[in-house]
């Protein structure tokens, strides 16, 4: 498959999952609700980055 198609794909993946982090984490950690939006910005990046590194070694 293209890279390009990959790499949207992948974005939008990441892109639910972080509104679905936004919206979930702060209701489970109600004591803690900044850091569950640190939480939630960090695993976003963390998926982002690791999709991205694993498209750049799949098309190389």
């Amino acid at each position: 498959m293209n890279p390009r198609v990959l790499e949207v794909l992948a974005a939008f993946g990441c892109l639910a999952l972080f509104v679905a982090l936004l919206v979930t984490l702060p209701n489970m950690m109600v004591e803690m609700e900044g850091v569950a939006y640190i939480v939630a910005l960090v695993a976003f990046i963390a998926a982002l980055s690791t999709a991205g590194y694993l498209i750049d070694k799949r098309a190389a």
